[in-house]
């Protein structure tokens, strides 16, 4: 075992304890638990809201996370990928939350306005909590996150939905924002049923400490070493309060290790500490299942962290790939043909290394969406500048190549165009929203001076092969005046957007080349119009510096 490594879990519930915000949270559960009524309050820069516990004879089944008649989740359900079942929540918490998200939503909005508040707490015990969580997953959940920092700490909450929503709230980054409190004596956070999966930390507490989980696996692990180890079921509510008051962090450092003489380890020392904040011993058998479960839970955190590291180093070995491509976009810039254009006309052997260049890099950026997708990776993965940056610039270089083999091999008017149904690659779709939630503040804000190196609209040649087809539509004789009317629109609005982009200099020089696609489509555009007697527009892209 490594001496630098270090078991963390008793070192985080002691951070989570030592702070004001469970127990100012657990202050409020209080006051809407008796006054039977969602509270709001703001505490220094901070506002609280507390949902109160409801009573509910049986939670009710699980169902679609999405509301009916509502938009509340429909920005989350359309991202989710296509072979996963649908996330379920239970069907009475999810009324419950309905019939209170807008109201809490203005309150939040009000009091962040009205007093310059800085930070939102959620909160809520018992069902109260299982409705704090969802309503804080909503707003979480929105197409623009809330520009304010949000965190929600519950109290002793049964679980609220299936593994589909546990693994999507995972994916979308938001599990940091969740902290489930959970006395080892409580039954309800851990009702057994195997339909149901827990998400977010999970502080379990005992009268000896505190240790935090925060993988889905270890928590249901744990929750069956507690239900097996039959730990009395005393009245919740008390050792809550009795949590919340005594285990401060000065409680935590001055207590002593009672389990025999503490490791040098600093690993096995701290799941040993670990374990004993549990209540249990080394040697009992639950203490043992334990310890094996912290053991587990800590090699699963660290894992993403490795693989993140080893594909670090297989990045390096696709370079050569990428250089590939770009000496051969350099050299078809110098023949007056795109290199859109030169890949999609001819199959020499130059193509040939070219397209195992895009071949090879695709599988390693494929590998990296399916381990993005499987949570294989850290959760903040797409936050690190040298990743971000590395996909964008393999797209920007490699999305053209990929379509021009797309109309070159595989194209029919059956299967659709590149951007229609499931023919664009996935790893562009998450590329494309990474770029648009962490790179666009990294963008140039100055007028560009001279032509992009490449064509900053991926998918440019893609609508440019769109327009041929739609131009091509309005000459046949068998187009009727309507459908006529509806290409002749979608071609202004294309020629709009490629003037813009030739205009921002966000096009590439080869867009411009003589012989591209774009040039030969704007050529015969112009014609079409001159034949017709419509008004043609100069073509700026003509009066480019050579």
């Amino acid at each position: 075992m490594e001496e630098s490594r270090f078991e963390t879990s008793e070192l985080q519930a002691s951070l989570m304890m030592s702070t004001p915000l469970w127990s100012d949270s657990w202050s409020l559960c209080n006051v809407a638990d008796s006054s039977r009524s969602i509270q709001i309050q703001h505490i220094a820069e901070t506002v609280y809201v507390a949902f109160p516990e409801v009573e509910i004879n049986q939670l009710g089944n699980l169902v679609d996370l999405k509301v009916a008649g509502e938009d509340l989740f429909s920005e989350f359900s359309t991202s989710l990928p296509s072979n996963e079942p649908p996330p379920m929540v239970n069907s009475a918490i999810r009324e419950l939350y309905v019939s209170s998200a807008r109201f809490v939503e203005s309150q939040i909005t009000q009091g962040l306005e009205m007093e310059d508040k800085k930070q939102v707490v959620i909160t809520g015990y018992s069902t109260g909590g299982t409705v704090a969580a969802l309503t804080a997953f909503w707003l979480l959940s929105q197409p623009s996150l809330p520009s304010f920092p949000l965190l929600c700490i519950t109290f002793g909450s049964p679980l609220l939905g299936n593994q589909s929503l546990s693994s999507s709230i995972s994916r979308s980054h938001v599990a940091q924002n969740f902290c489930h409190v959970v006395s080892i004596h409580d039954l309800v956070p851990r009702r057994n049923d195997e339909q149901l999966w827990p998400f977010g930390t999970y502080l379990f507490c005992s009268d000896n400490g505190g240790l935090c989980l925060d993988n889905a696996d270890s928590v249901r692990r744990m929750f069956h070493i507690l239900n097996s180890s039959k730990t009395p079921n005393l009245e919740e509510r008390q050792r809550y309060e009795h949590y919340v008051s005594t285990l401060s962090h000065q409680f935590l450092i001055s207590r002593s290790f009672r389990s025999g003489d503490i490791s040098d380890n600093s690993y096995e020392a701290g799941v040993a500490l670990a374990v004993e904040s549990l209540g249990f011993s080394d040697d009992h058998p639950s203490g043992v299942s334990a310890k094996e479960c912290i053991e587990t839970a800590t090699a699963i955190s660290r894992a993403p962290i490795l693989r993140a590291s080893e594909l670090a180093i297989e990045l390096g070995t696709v370079l050569p790939s990428r250089l590939e491509i770009q000496w051969y976009k350099d050299n078809c810039d110098a023949k007056q043909l795109s290199y859109y254009d030169n890949f999609k006309q001819y199959s020499n052997p130059k193509e040939t290394r070219v397209n195992m260049a895009r071949t090879k890099l695709a599988k390693f950026w494929d590998s990296v969406y399916k381990m993005v997708e499987m949570n294989e990776l850290p959760s903040d993965f797409d936050f690190e500048l040298k990743w971000l940056f590395a996909s964008q610039f393999y797209q920007l270089l490699t999305e053209p190549l990929d379509i021009s083999y797309f109309y070159k091999y595989k194209y029919s008017r059956t299967s659709g165009h590149y951007m229609e149904g499931e023919n664009r690659p996935k790893r562009y779709v998450l590329f494309d929203k990474w770029w648009k939630e962490r790179g666009e503040c990294h963008r140039v804000k100055t007028a560009r001076t001279r032509y992009a190196s490449t064509t900053q609209d991926t998918c440019f040649w893609a609508k440019v092969e769109e327009a041929k087809e739609w131009l091509d539509d309005m000459r046949s004789e068998g187009t009727n005046a309507q459908n006529r009317a509806l290409l002749w629109e979608k071609i202004t609005g294309f020629e709009m957007y490629a003037d813009t982009l030739v205009k921002m200099k966000d096009a590439s020089a080869d867009v411009l080349a003589k012989n591209s696609s774009y040039k030969v489509l704007m050529k015969t555009l112009g014609e079409f119009k001159k034949d017709n007697g419509i008004g043609v527009v100069v073509d700026e892209s003509d009066t480019m510096e050579t």
